[in-house]
């Protein structure tokens, strides 16, 4: 036997790729301040519109929600 399945991988199925970071963060507001509930990319494949992922969802949510730059996330109050 030529070694451990792990050896025979490609090396492209070992690389460790970091996660993509997101063009958008989803905020909600949320009493007096802001919520961050998620995030948002554009597609890889270059298609227009972007993929949400909502990771929290508040007590008495009403569906709505932001999208912000990383640097334009409004502080929590």
């Amino acid at each position: 036997m030529e070694g451990s399945i792990s050896d025979r991988a490609s090396p492209r199925a070992r690389e460790r790729r970091e996660p993509k970071k997101p063009q958008f963060i989803a905020m909600s507001k949320v009493g007096n301040g802001w919520q961050r509930i998620g995030a948002a990319w554009t597609f890889k494949s270059g298609e227009e519109g972007l993929s949400v992922q909502i990771s929290a969802i508040p007590l008495n949510w009403d569906g709505r929600f932001s999208l912000f730059t990383p640097d334009e996330v409004p502080a929590d109050e």
